[in-house]
This record gives C-alpha cells, sequence and structure tokens, in this order.
C-alpha cells in the first residue's frame, strides 16, 4: 500500500532492463522522463547482474493496495528461470513460474500522488541502486532518480485526483 507494489519473485543471477509503458507518456510523469527517449531501454547495465531491474522484484498488485491512481510507467522482461514467482502469489506450485515463461515475474516502477499533496515513485527492484553509478552517473537511472528526486525536493504540491 505504501509503496504501490508487491513482492512477486527473487533470483540472484541476472538482472535485466526496463522498458517505457503507455502510462510514462501520461503528463503526471512527464517530470520523471525528462530527458529519456520514449524507446530506450532503462537500466541495461550495473553492478547487481547487469542490470537496474533483479534481485529481489516486485510489481503492482491491486488486490494488495496498489491504488487505482498509480501509473504503471515501465516494467522489466527477459528475467530468467532462476527468477520464480513466489509461493504468495501461487495457491500450490506449479511449472512454468520462471522469469522466462511467467508473466508476473516483472518489476514495475510506479507512479503516484497522495491525498495532502504528496507523491510515490517505486522503481520495484533492489538492483536499481547498483545501476546508478554506471558510465559515471551519466545513464538514464541516475538521470530519472534526479528527476524524482529534484521534483520531490520542490514545494509545490502534487495534484491527487482519485480514480
Amino acid at each position: 500500500m505504501i509503496c504501490g507494489v508487491a513482492y512477486v519473485a527473487q533470483g540472484f543471477d541476472e538482472s535485466t532492463f526496463y522498458t517505457r509503458n503507455t502510462d510514462s507518456f501520461d503528463p503526471r510523469a512527464e517530470f520523471i522522463f525528462e530527458g529519456v527517449g520514449g524507446d530506450e531501454k532503462i537500466g541495461d547495465f550495473g553492478l547487481t547482474g547487469n542490470g537496474a531491474a533483479g534481485m529481489e522484484i516486485d510489481a503492482i498488485n491491486y488486490d494488495l493496495g496498489t491504488p487505482p491512481n498509480a501509473l504503471v510507467l515501465a516494467s522489466s522482461h527477459n528475467h530468467t528461470p532462476a527468477y520464480l514467482l513466489v509461493l504468495d502469489e501461487m495457491l500450490f506450485n506449479i511449472m512454468d513460474s520462471g522469469g522466462d515463461v511467467c508473466e508476473q515475474v516483472r518489476a514495475d516502477m510506479v507512479f503516484f500522488e497522495t491525498p495532502g499533496g504528496g507523491a510515490v515513485f517505486s522503481v520495484g527492484s533492489i538492483a536499481w541502486s547498483g545501476a546508478l553509478s554506471h558510465n559515471g552517473y551519466d545513464n538514464n537511472v541516475s538521470l530519472i532518480t534526479g528527476n524524482v528526486l529534484k521534483r520531490f525536493c520542490q514545494e509545490e504540491p502534487f495534484v491527487f485526483e482519485p480514480r
């Protein structure tokens, strides 16, 4: 409920990248992607498994509290079979729950405004921080992080519009 995402999988071999979803072009999220290309892979590099989406990953889950006004900005893809859907997401163990075949195994980048003028930004991945320093911090993970921090430091409140 607090972050807009819930734990879905973990894997400790390779990390991967994010691609932007339609929601990333919503005017509410424009500040997040300033300077980032529309078809640019986000975080296809990093110290933690060579990508920004990995280790433990989290995705939206409306049943567990992702708010209806949340924008799903980007999602990871191409996780390996070592990334297994957590048992919390299944009623019983099933085959084909690895990241190479199960669409639920992904990290979602989420943004939403809250009542009172606040907002939440979540990347749904522990490996995100391992991609910040790539290329001397001159990369799209650092750019997105900086864009979010700059906006969150401004006094202008966010506009909450419930859906």
